[in-house]
């Protein structure tokens, strides 16, 4: 607790709670609305980083990810009306992928609210839950260690999330006399003795159990909990959507993720299964192909459901068990907790593992740009540790398909779909994770949403190597049009710019490559240049998905139409 009681301005005592809840770095596009906590800022630049963006949506998505990769809630700075509206892409991503956040707003001065001000906008209800899990105003400066204690451990306990905190421009300029108050800690059930006691006697009743992994709150230490909790019961385990690095893809005992392309044979094991559990997922409609593979409210299959936020237990489906708890608490006690024997499930297990192990074998591709081999050179060039930073499309499925994640916090993807979440995503795995590498896989439409930020890369003397796949068209929308509408086709086609002459524009390097044994040199001198790198990917724009082509999905679909009815 703060003994000085020096007198302060809000925006100072803000920046030093910032400090006292170990924030050591904040993503920005800077405003007029809040201008006394930049000043604050400006004082204690020696211990936070101020990282500014050049549009709010890229510094959401920045603090979101560095969130990811950090384990420590990522914190942004927007100005009022326009910046928020910008920065709200982020904040949903951060609702639906259980990352925690907290978006630091600037509001209109407290005289001028309910009039129609200049840029006016009531935080509370724009950012109301669902789409955050707190949004709120400090209208006294004396309440900034209260509010800010508040929001910090609403974002980190239970299922984490986003906090939304509007700061009035002329409150945080006001000077007043408070003590600063604690750090947030997170408040986290653990499961109890009665709830490991019925998860035992469940797993000893079944005969073909699958675990799932997924949601958020998940600490490396955790992991290796978990991980040796499946060992010690022999518990094929697979993991929900763009939750790939919560266990080593190597281990023998791991059977896929339940992505947007899945493998339909991992589909048909997890609706064969007889009892599920289900650790951290929210079991979303990415994860179940559209609540098909589990049913709701009442699945097929038995469920045990554990979850660190009471009110996502039972909310789609009714699950036979329960579990209130955070990852790491249910992780440590279920380790610990006596196993069942799995050796009768062993054969279940090492079907679903060859079943896995068969998907890494490429379909064959005799074109100019085979992206299996693509990955496979970066898998063979980069370090294991590697961090992969996803955008949302189909270009993504041979990084999901191929790639092996092996460490915890290497996957930073939008669960939510959201793109250009990419590039700004991989500026912040970078810049928390300057020893590592760090690769970012954008399509040609998402990059064009956030590419900007590149000149926040090359600012900051941030360093990834962002791989441009394009096709020159809106690819996933493309597919279905394709699909569900053959020979119609409208609205995603795309004339692109030269990425690489781009890049270079912004001051970082750029390369193009069309031809699969021209990645590997390229790949090399993008490593070797020591700054922000692009890696123009000119694909085949017919190879849609890591198993079909637009054709072949055309023509089905034509089939179809002309089929009698």
């Amino acid at each position: 607790m703060s003994t000085t009681l020096a007198p302060r301005t809000g925006g100072k005592v803000l920046i030093d709670l910032l400090r006292l809840n170990g924030v050591d770095t904040v993503f920005a596009v800077p405003g007029e609305s809040y201008l006394a906590a930049l000043d604050a800022l400006y004082e204690a630049r020696n211990q936070i980083r101020l990282i500014v963006c050049r549009q709010e949506g890229g510094a959401g998505f920045m603090a979101e990810a560095y969130a990811k990769a950090t384990g420590r809630p990522g914190v942004c700075f927007v100005t009022r009306a326009p910046g928020a509206c910008n920065a709200s892409i982020a904040v949903h991503t951060a609702m639906q992928d259980s990352t925690p956040m907290v978006l630091l707003v600037g509001q209109i001065a407290r005289g001028t609210i309910g009039r129609e001000a200049f840029q006016e906008i009531d935080y509370r209800h724009m950012f109301a839950p669902p789409i955050t899990k707190m949004a709120t105003q400090v209208d006294d400066p004396r309440r900034l260690p209260e509010i800010v204690h508040n929001a910090f451990r609403i974002a980190i306990s239970g299922r984490p999330g986003p906090v939304v905190v509007a700061l009035p421009e002329d409150m945080l300029s006001e000077t007043c006399t408070v003590e600063d108050g604690r750090p947030a800690v997170p408040v986290r059930a653990h499961p109890g003795a009665a709830d490991l006691a019925a998860l035992r006697d469940l797993l000893a009743a079944a005969r073909r159990p699958v675990m799932i992994l997924g949601g958020g709150g998940w600490s490396a230490e955790a992991r290796i909990d978990i991980a040796a909790f499946a060992a010690a019961n022999g518990l094929a385990t697979a993991v929900s959507f763009r939750r790939q690095d919560l266990i080593d893809n190597s281990n023998p005992l791991y059977i896929g993720d339940l992505s947007s392309s899945v493998e339909p044979r991992l589909v048909q094991r997890i609706k064969d299964a007889d009892l599920l559990l289900v650790v951290g997922a929210r079991l979303g409609e990415m994860t179940t192909r559209g609540y098909t593979t589990v049913e709701a409210p009442v699945p097929r299959q038995t469920l045990i459901h554990v979850q660190a936020e009471g009110a996502e237990l039972g909310r789609v489906f009714q699950p036979d068990l329960a579990i209130l708890s955070g990852m790491a608490e249910f992780a440590t006690a279920a380790r610990a907790h006596q196993p069942v024997d799995g050796a009768r499930w062993a054969d279940w297990v090492g079907q679903g593992r060859a079943d896995y192990l068969a998907t890494q074998t490429p379909d064959p591709y005799d074109g100019p740009m085979d992206l299996a081999v693509i990955v496979e050179t970066l898998r063979d060039a980069l370090p294991d540790d590697t961090i992969i930073t996803l955008d949302a499309g189909n270009f993504t499925g041979w990084a999901h398909r191929f790639w092996r994640f092996r460490h915890p916090r290497t996957e930073l993807g939008p669960t939510v779909g959201a793109m250009g979440y990419g590039v700004p995503a991989g500026i912040a795995a970078k810049l928390a994770c300057p020893e590592r590498s760090v690769v970012t896989f954008v399509g040609d439409g998402g990059f064009m949403m956030t590419g900007q930020e590149l000149a926040t890369a090359v600012h900051h003397r941030i360093a990834p190597i962002i791989l441009v796949f394009n096709n020159a068209m809106f690819g996933t929308i493309r597919m279905h049009q394709e699909r569900d509408y053959p020979d119609r086709v409208i609205g995603t086609a795309l004339t692109n710019p030269d990425f690489a002459a781009l890049a270079r524009a912004y001051g970082a390097h750029g390369e193009t490559v069309a031809r699969t044994e021209d990645f590997a040199p390229a790949l090399e001198r993008a490593r070797a240049a020591k700054t922000a790198a692009v890696i123009e990917l000119r694909m085949d724009p017919d190879v849609i998905t890591t198993h079909t082509t637009l054709s072949a999905i055309r023509n089905a679909a034509r089939a179809r139409s002309a089929a009698p009815a």
